[in-house]
């Protein structure tokens, strides 16, 4: 009687548990997922579809976690823990040149219906398409809701720059729209910032063709680093002036990156951060005493970047030395190096050798 007793409860006891168990359903629980250079991106592919985390670098704004899918119906009961997006025919509008580039770089230019500075374009498919009017400009002040619905835009992916408030956020809300933000620009590593590509293969049911692609750069980009580099580290003056402040890339900054492994050095690598160190122009000048190589001034002549500086003329580099730019053609550097890390590289290297032959450099050119 006793061992009966036992047993019944023994059963009653595995009942429970099973019970208890039985209402979870796999994959409810979201990961966080991996990555293999990004810090603010990861990602994991699940039954449903990648599901992919997007992280603030500021801590402002909340983790993201969204599961991109082509069958939404099927992940309704995810929908508590992550937010389910339908990739089947998303519209996007987007207000940087480098979300273009991945879209162009996993032939999904159709899906692009809103950008910013579009006359600016440098992939002449979409180029056409904006003078035709099939892509509109968003400009550089508010979120132009109404304009968005016409176009039909579903998905707004930011640069994470403008503010989004709780008013905007309610109001993609209430129209319907997604809200992304795409912090490449944060990485501290080149491959990072490319690893970004996977994002838009995910947002685009394209996400096997982005890992593919994004395989085969860093296999480019790290046969690239095998290069002899040259002589010893050379100081540079990178950046210009906005308004009273020059702006120079910090320690880990990808573009810091990129300076390092060429023995580029400036004197804001000496600081930490992935932004930019502003410096007035008397520290400017005296740091720029040293260099005889200006990198990045933002246009494409001498006399463009006097006529936005006039101050530019006691730089050393701009009275004795060499200078070097993208901005000859500025929207092909924005929309395409992001995916193409070892041809900056490259330009890079050619450069510290003294090389000014426009045939081997694919993005800058001398600025005269």
């Amino acid at each position: 009687m006793i061992k009966n007793n036992i047993n019944r409860i023994f059963f009653s006891v595995c009942i429970l548990l099973v019970a208890c168990k039985a209402p979870t359903v796999k994959n409810s629980t979201p990961s966080i997922g991996s990555s293999k250079y990004s810090k603010w991106l990861s990602y994991s592919e699940t039954e449903f579809g990648v599901q992919v985390c997007i992280k603030d670098p500021d801590g402002k704004q909340p983790m993201r976690i969204l599961l991109c899918t082509t069958e939404p119906n099927k992940a309704q009961h995810l929908k508590k823990t992550v937010e389910v997006i339908d990739v089947r025919s998303l519209r996007f509008a987007t207000n940087a040149a480098t979300h273009v580039g991945m879209l162009v770089a996993l032939k999904e230019r159709n899906r692009i219906g809103a950008v910013s500075m579009g006359k600016y374009l440098h992939d002449q498919a979409l180029k056409a398409a904006f003078v035709q009017g099939k892509i509109f400009e968003l400009g550089q002040a508010s979120i132009p809701f109404e304009k968005l619905v016409q176009q039909r835009i579903s998905m707004w992916v930011s640069a994470g720059m403008e503010p989004m408030d709780l008013n905007n956020r309610k109001r993609f809300e209430s129209l319907g729209m997604a809200w992304i933000p795409d912090y490449d620009w944060r990485e501290p590593h080149p491959l990072g910032k490319a690893e970004w590509l996977l994002l838009f293969g995910a947002l685009t049911n394209r996400f096997d063709e982005a890992k593919t692609a994004f395989d085969d750069l860093c296999k480019r980009y790290n046969e690239c680093k095998k290069w002899p580099k040259g002589n010893a580290c050379e100081k540079v003056l990178v950046g210009n002036f906005a308004g009273e402040s020059w702006y120079s890339p910090l320690r880990n900054s990808f573009q810091a990156w990129f300076l390092t492994h060429v023995d580029f050095c400036t004197f804001s690598m000496n600081y930490e951060g992935t932004g930019s160190l502003p410096v007035g122009a008397e520290r400017l000048l005296k740091e720029a005493s040293s260099c005889t190589l200006w990198l990045n001034p933002g246009f494409p002549t001498k006399e463009e970047i006097l006529r936005a500086n006039p101050k530019a003329n006691k730089i050393k580099p701009f009275k004795d030395g060499r200078i070097f730019c993208y901005s000859h053609d500025l929207n092909k550097y924005w929309e395409q190096s992001a995916l193409m890390p070892d041809k900056v590289l490259n330009d890079l290297m050619e450069i510290k050798r003294g090389q000014t032959n426009p045939s081997l450099l694919y993005f800058y050119r001398e600025v005269k």
